[in-house]
């Protein structure tokens, strides 16, 4: 199993999608999917012309970022496509897991 930084995902068993932000040879730092793309987009006119574009009311911020995880495991999930979705389980036999908190006050995930 060799997981690949910013591209693979892993998933436990309720479901939820964490992002693999830093990978070595036996460790990785890992952070919720959806926090994941959140924290690496700007907040501008930008992405609200995004977000205004892909949703015709209101919604709300964190819906965007969780409609990106959502679309990023279809992709995943065709074939031809680079990426893998792990199960977390499978993973921690392998790898040391260390899972960037979201209370951290120096969260940056790039």
């Amino acid at each position: 199993m060799e997981i690949v930084a910013k591209r693979d995902l892993l998933k436990d068993r309720y479901g939820n999608y964490y992002m693999v932000s830093y990978a070595s040879k036996k460790s990785l730092t890992i952070v919720n999917a959806a926090m994941y793309h959140a924290f690496n987009q700007m907040l501008n006119e930008e992405l609200v012309a995004k977000v205004k574009a892909k949703y015709p009311n209101d919604v709300a911020c964190g819906k965007y970022f969780a409609d990106l995880v959502h679309e990023q495991v279809k992709e995943m999930n065709r074939p031809g496509n680079p990426g893998n979705i792990y199960d977390i389980e499978d993973v921690k036999k392998e790898y040391d897991l260390h899972m960037k908190p979201l209370y951290d006050d120096s969260f940056h995930l790039s």
